[in-house]
């Protein structure tokens, strides 16, 4: 699917292209995996806790930036009574593409900081003193806690659906969005506007669950880690 119509009577920017083009989201995701790639010796190094901080800290952006975006941004702004009805379509038609792109870095950071977590050697589920759980935020844990605390692949399992929804809308549903916007601007009929758009909203609101049951449990292991 274009990503431009050419009947477009328009000029877009460059800057424009790159956000609306579905091609860009693949070379983003290409570069975010090689990067990834680099950063999995210096993941491997870090601690249990700070290797839970961070994949945590990746999920309350990444769930954050929906939150506002899809749940906040999106439906509020057409409650503004100046802005015409396209510009604002025209608007969040960029709004969406970029966050898309931002979508891509992180999961691509997620993926490898759970595949991290969930990589870890386990031994024994016997409980540790404070003062080793204090130790384990700057040298890292002995792997019994880890077990205790039961990050595994039941954890990964809960996450993945986020990111499965992710690559449908990138690659699927957000470029028939953006053409559906494009028609819309340019005056020409949009067949099956509605279907289109709500299969998109359940799939936003899929991968919001997604991301708050694996942000949850991350956050409920940060606090056993704490709490022992």
């Amino acid at each position: 699917m274009k990503n431009q119509p050419e009947t477009s009577r328009f000029n877009h920017s460059s800057g424009s292209l790159f956000v609306l083009s579905t091609r860009s989201t693949g070379i983003i995701a290409a570069v975010s995996v090689g990067l990834a790639a680099v950063a999995r010796p210096y993941g491997s190094r870090m601690s249990n806790g700070g290797l839970l901080v961070s994949v945590g800290a990746l999920q309350c952006c990444w769930l954050g930036a929906n939150l506002a975006i899809s749940f906040l941004e999106a439906p509020v702004k057409f409650l503004a009574p100046t802005p015409a009805r396209r510009s604002l379509i025209d608007v969040g038609r960029h709004v969406f593409s970029a966050l898309n792109k931002v979508e891509v870095v992180l999961a691509v950071f997620d993926l490898l900081g759970w595949y991290l977590l969930t990589q870890r050697s386990f031994d024994t589920r016997i409980p540790l003193p404070f003062a080793t759980v204090i130790a384990d935020m700057t040298r890292g844990s002995p792997p019994g806690l880890w077990k205790q605390l039961g990050m595994g692949w039941r954890q990964w399992i809960r996450f993945t659906p986020g990111v499965v929804v992710l690559a449908l809308q990138s690659f699927g549903f957000l470029p028939a969005m953006r053409n559906l916007g494009t028609r819309f601007i340019e005056g020409l009929p949009t067949e099956h506007n509605n279907k289109v758009h709500g299969i998109y909203v359940m799939l936003e609101a899929i991968k919001i669950v997604a991301l708050s049951v694996s942000t949850a449990s991350i956050a409920k292991t940060l606090m056993a880690l704490c709490s022992n």
